[in-house]
C-alpha cells in the first residue's frame, strides 16, 4: 500500500500472467490496520534511504525525523547525539512543530531532564499522558499544543548509548507504533555509528593527505632554505612556501636589513601599511606571536585588513636576535589552528638560521671581493716596487763593474774583493725581492688543471737547474699522472730539488731521489738526498721566512724557498714536513690533492 497525492491511501495487488501483469487497486481508509502497516513500511524504507544516501550526519538525521513525523503523524521528532567528551547530548535534527536546533534543548547534560535520563539509564521512556506525567517539565506547554504522548529511545550500539530519539504526538501511541519506533531506533543507531565511522575515516584520510602535503612542503622548504645562499631570493621563497604551508590567502615576510624594515609578500599585498602596526612591533621587538580567529570580534587591537583570520609568527635568530616576522591572513574565520601555528614556529626557526647564513654569505662575499681587490692592489704594488727596487740595484751592479773595468790594475785585490762582494749583495737583494714576490702569490696562483706527468715534470725541473754532472738524480717509476695545476707543483719541486743541490754542492757523491706514494685521497711526494741533513731541533724553524742554517756568505740563499713550498702546498689542502737528522741526509715530504688520470 502507498499514499497517492489527491487520492489517499491505496492498496495494490499484483498477479503475474504469461502475457504480463494484472494490477488491482482499491482505496483504503488511513486508520485501518492495512494503512498503518503501509505507513510503517514506508517509514522503514525512507529511513533506510536516508541512512544510506546522505553523506553528512545532520542531513541524514533530518531526513529520518521528517520521515517519522510524516509517516507516524506525530507533532515533532528530534535526535540528540552524545558528545562523550562533555557528557552532553547535542541536538542534531528536529522536524515537525519545531525545526530549530538552538535554544534550551540544544545541549542536554547526561542525567538531567527527561532526555538526559534516557541516555544515562540506557532505557526507553514511554507515556500516553504527557500532561499528567511527573517527568513533564512544562505541562502548560503540553496542554496548549495538544501533546498527548511521548516516546524516547536511547540510540545504542552494542549496549553503548550514542544518542537519544524523542517523539511527541497529539494522539496516543499504539503498541504497533512503539514497535516500529523500536525498529527505527535501532536502524538509526546503526546508521549513526556507521556514518560517524565513515566521517572519522574520511577525516583521518583528509588529515593524512594534509600531513603528506605538509611534509612535501617541509621538504621543499628545507631544500629552499639550504640551497639559496642569497638573501633576496631566500626571503621571497620563505614568504611563498610558508603561505602555502599555512593555507593562507595572503602572506608576508617582514625582515630587517641594513637598518631598514622590508617585506616581501605572497598573494595579494594587503600588508603594505602593516609595518607600523603594534602586533608587528610586538613580534619584532618582544618576539610575541599572535593568532586571531576573527579580527571583526577583536577588541584589544584595531586591525584594518579585509580578512577574518590573522596569524603573526616571529622569526628569531641566533642569540635571540630578531630576524623578522611572518604574517598570514584568510577571509574565512578560524582558518589557522594551534597546530598550524606550532608548525610555522618550527619553520620560522629554520628560516632564521637560513637568513643568518645568507647574511653571513653576503658578508663573506663582500669581504672576499674586498680581499680580491686588496690582493690585486698588493700585486700591482709588489710588481711596481720590485721594478723600482731592481732598477737602482742593477745600476749599482753595473756601476761597480764599470769602476772595476776602468781602474783595472790600479785596484788591489782587496778592492776587487769588495766590488765582487758588492755585486753579490746586489744579487742577493734581487733574489730576496723575487722570493718575496713568489711568497706573496704562492697561495693564489692556482692555474688551470691539466694532465701532469709527475715523473716527467721532475726531469724537466732537473734540467732547468743545470746541476753539476757529478750529482746522481733518480725518479721513482711509479709516479702518477695527475689532473692538477702544473706551475705550483713545478715551483714546489724546483725549490726542494734546488735546495738539495745548493746545500750539498761540495759533496762529491751527492744523490737526489724524487718519489711518492698514494695516501688516501692525496699523493705524498718526497725529495730525498744523502747530504748534510738537518738536526730535529731545526725542523720547524726551516719553514719560516728568511730562515737559513748556513751563513749567507757561505751559501747564497734568501731563506724564503721552504716558506713558499709550505704556503703553496697548504693552499691546496696538503701539508709539508721533513724527516732528517744531522749528517744523515734529508727527506722533504709534501702531500698534494689531485685526481689521478694515470698511474705509473
Amino acid at each position: 500500500a502507498s499514499a497517492l497525492p489527491g487520492v489517499g491511501w491505496m492498496q495494490a495487488k499484483i498477479k503475474p500472467l504469461d502475457a504480463g501483469l494484472i494490477i488491482m487497486m482499491r482505496e483504503v481508509e488511513p486508520d485501518t490496520i492495512e494503512a498503518r502497516h503501509a505507513r510503517q513500511a514506508l517509514l522503514v524504507g525512507e529511513i533506510g534511504v536516508a541512512l544510506t544516501r546522505e553523506r553528512e550526519l545532520r542531513p541524514m538525521l533530518e531526513r529520518c525525523t521528517e520521515a517519522i513525523v510524516r509517516n507516524l503523524d506525530c507533532a515533532f521528532a528530534r535526535v540528540w547525539i552524545l558528545d562523550e567528551g562533555r557528557a552532553e547530548l547535542v541536538l542534531e535534527a528536529s522536524s515537525g512543530l519545531y525545526t530549530h536546533l538552538d535554544g534550551p534543548h540544544s545541549r542536554v547534560p547526561v542525567g538531567l531532564s527527561k532526555i538526559g535520563r534516557i541516555a544515562h539509564a540506557g532505557q526507553p521512556f514511554l507515556t500516553n499522558d504527557v500532561a499528567g506525567d511527573s517527568e513533564t517539565s512544562d505541562r502548560t506547554w503540553a496542554r496548549r499544543n495538544g501533546i498527548v504522548a511521548f516516546a524516547g529511545y536511547p540510540l545504542k550500539v552494542n549496549d553503548h548509548v550514542i544518542g537519544v530519539l524523542g517523539m511527541f504526538s497529539r494522539h496516543k501511541l499504539a503498541r504497533e507504533t512503539l514497535g516500529i519506533l523500536n525498529v527505527v531506533t535501532d536502524s538509526i543507531a546503526l546508521g549513526v555509528d556507521r556514518k560517524r565511522s565513515e566521517l572519522a575515516r574520511a577525516a583521518a584520510e583528509h588529515e593524512l593527505r594534509a600531513q603528506a602535503e605538509r611534509l612535501e612542503l617541509m621538504v621543499e622548504i628545507g631544500k629552499h632554505l639550504s640551497a639559496e645562499p642569497e638573501l633576496g631570493p631566500l626571503v621571497y621563497k620563505i614568504a611563498n612556501v610558508t603561505t602555502r604551508l599555512a593555507g593562507a590567502q595572503s602572506g608576508a615576510f617582514f625582515y630587517r636589513h641594513a637598518g631598514r624594515l622590508l617585506h616581501t609578500h605572497a598573494g595579494d599585498d594587503i600588508f603594505a601599511s602593516f609595518d607600523h602596526h603594534p602586533l608587528l612591533a610586538a613580534a619584532l621587538d618582544d618576539h610575541e606571536g599572535y593568532r586571531c580567529d576573527d579580527i571583526r570580534r577583536e577588541t584589544r587591537h584595531s586591525i584594518d585588513l579585509p580578512v577574518r583570520s590573522l596569524l603573526v609568527v616571529p622569526v628569531v635568530g641566533r642569540r635571540n636576535t630578531t630576524v623578522g616576522a611572518l604574517v598570514f591572513a584568510h577571509e574565512l574565520s578560524h582558518a589557522f589552528t594551534a597546530t598550524t601555528e606550532r608548525l610555522l614556529e618550527g619553520v620560522a626557526a629554520q628560516a632564521a638560521i637560513a637568513i643568518d647564513n645568507a647574511r653571513l654569505f653576503d658578508e663573506a662575499s663582500s669581504l672576499i671581493a674586498k680581499l680580491e681587490r686588496t690582493n690585486r692592489d698588493l700585486d700591482q704594488f709588489a710588481y711596481v716596487t720590485s721594478h723600482d727596487l731592481k732598477a737602482p740595484l742593477r745600476g749599482i751592479a753595473n756601476l761597480s763593474q764599470w769602476i772595476e773595468d776602468d781602474l783595472g790594475d790600479k785596484m788591489d785585490e782587496q778592492a776587487h774583493y769588495h766590488m765582487r762582494l758588492l755585486r753579490g749583495r746586489v744579487t742577493r737583494l734581487e733574489g730576496l725581492i723575487e722570493g718575496i714576490l713568489a711568497y706573496s702569490r704562492a697561495d693564489r696562483d692556482h692555474g688551470n688543471n691539466a694532465d701532469v706527468d709527475v715523473a716527467k715534470l721532475a726531469h724537466d725541473v732537473w734540467e732547468l737547474l743545470a746541476p753539476p754532472a757529478t750529482v746522481h738524480f733518480t725518479v721513482g717509476a711509479d709516479l702518477p699522472t695527475l689532473s692538477t695545476a702544473r706551475v705550483p707543483l713545478q715551483q714546489v719541486l724546483l725549490n726542494l730539488i734546488g735546495n738539495a743541490v745548493k746545500y750539498n754542492r761540495d759533496r762529491p757523491d751527492l744523490a737526489i731521489e724524487v718519489g711518492g706514494k698514494r695516501a688516501g685521497d692525496l699523493w705524498a711526494f718526497y725529495v730525498k738526498d744523502n747530504g748534510v741533513g738537518i738536526a730535529p731541533e731545526f725542523h720547524d724553524r726551516i719553514w719560516g721566512l728568511f730562515q737559513t742554517l748556513e751563513a749567507r756568505d757561505k751559501v747564497e740563499s734568501t731563506g724564503i724557498g721552504l716558506a713558499v713550498v709550505r704556503k703553496i702546498v697548504e693552499a691546496r689542502g696538503g701539508k709539508a714536513w721533513i724527516e732528517s737528522a744531522a749528517g744523515a741526509g734529508a727527506t722533504f715530504w709534501f702531500s698534494w690533492p689531485a685526481e689521478v688520470t694515470r698511474h705509473g
